[in-house]
């Protein structure tokens, strides 16, 4: 009789986990945005940012693909990161003025809930293309490609407003140059930014900035 109702309840046992990996397996793939959230709220950030990859190839919606590139970039997975914002940003005029409306569309909507609080004024748009500087100039760190670094800085330059506010492209990488004591880039990056005249030298992060740039570069202080 034991055995009979041990083999029953194994039997029993194995359907649910049957079922269960199957009802798992039905959500993952259609209802990804679910999976997201259900993610997000254990913690697991990185499993999270593929589902809302995942949601984004369904859907095309690019809130999905923003968050997906976010999670990888805190995540420190640069390789993917880099990959998402490049979709993100897109290599057409198209697709570069659809990643323009996108930001100005959050920034009409109130993003406060998409960046951490300390954040929650600044722009979508610089924001994601200071993060996305970040994450370029982690891959250039390993490379140290000359090309690349000339492309990044134009960028970040590209992306930051004239009124050089605080969430601009060019402090975040100035940051992350600085972070990493690379004064040969330091150097590159403070000509080219007191060289753009564009942007407003009075400005108080700008002035901080290119002092901040200075004094990483040994003898320039």
């Amino acid at each position: 009789m034991k055995k009979i109702i041990l083999k029953t309840a194994l039997i029993t046992f194995g359907i649910l986990l049957i079922l269960g990996v199957s009802v798992f397996g039905i959500v993952s793939f259609f209802a990804p945005a679910a999976m997201m959230n259900f993610f997000d709220s254990l913690g697991m950030k990185s499993i999270s940012g593929d589902y809302a990859y995942q949601e984004y190839q369904n859907s095309g919606d690019l809130e999905y693909l923003a968050r997906a590139f976010e999670i990888a970039a805190d995540a420190e997975n640069y390789k993917v990161a880099g990959e998402r914002f490049a979709e993100l940003y897109g290599t057409n005029p198209s697709e570069r003025e659809a990643f323009y409306a996108f930001c100005e569309e959050m920034r009409d909507e109130g993003h406060s809930t998409h960046l951490p609080n300390d954040l929650a004024d600044f722009d979508y748009g610089s924001y994601l293309c200071g993060k996305a500087s970040v994450v370029r100039y982690r891959l250039y760190y390993t490379e140290k490609n000359a090309e690349e670094r000339d492309s990044l800085i134009a960028f970040a330059i590209g992306e930051t407003q004239s009124e050089f506010s605080a969430d601009s492209p060019v402090i975040a990488l100035s940051l992350a140059v600085g972070d990493a004591h690379d004064a040969e880039f330091c150097t590159e990056l403070l000509a080219k930014i007191t060289a753009e005249t564009r942007f407003d030298t009075e400005n108080e992060n700008y002035i901080e900035t290119i002092q901040y740039l200075k004094e990483m570069i040994p003898g320039n202080e």
